[in-house]
């Protein structure tokens, strides 16, 4: 089973359009191999598109969703943690009985308390520190109840996906 059999990309696609007007979030739905079902319908800081658009520079989120989406599935629960350059990302795992199909999940945002590497951005982006610096300026910070919030209510999303 695919998550096209579970919902209609267009499914997905609203899925994301509301988690980002809602929650700020760069969210996407990925599968079992974390290739892309629904890419973020819009970046939740300059950053991200950036680092993730460049070939050099995109293995952060790839590492980071490997890693998370692993951690996922084998344990059937929300995974919370960081990308290498510090952004909060969580990653929520899709079952269909005890078939992992994938995850969704959100990233972007930075939980408050933890910090973001400009130093490491202006390096994989290949620009200067303080370009990096306006990069992430206005980065939207979160605390733990928020991100737990935030969380809970795509969690509740997909839920509502699943028992269509």
């Amino acid at each position: 089973m695919k998550l096209t059999d579970i919902a209609p990309i267009e499914t997905w696609q609203q899925m994301a359009k509301e988690i980002y007007e809602k929650l700020g979030v760069n969210f996407g739905v990925l599968d079992t191999d974390n290739v892309v079902v629904q890419p973020p319908v819009g970046w939740a800081n300059k950053a991200c598109p950036l680092i993730k658009g460049n070939e050099n520079s995109r293995v952060v989120c790839a590492s980071a969703q490997q890693d998370m989406s692993l951690k996922a599935r084998d344990t059937k629960k929300t995974v919370i943690d960081r990308c290498d350059v510090g952004f909060t990302k969580f990653v929520i795992p899709i079952f269909d009985n005890d078939e992992f199909l994938g995850t969704t999940g959100g990233c972007g945002v930075l939980l408050e308390g933890d910090e973001l590497d400009g130093f490491y951005i202006s390096k994989i982006l290949n620009i200067s520190e303080k370009e990096a610096e306006e990069l992430i300026k206005n980065v939207k910070i979160l605390s733990a109840d928020d991100l737990e919030k935030d969380v809970d209510y795509l969690e509740k999303a997909l839920f509502k996906v699943m028992s269509r």
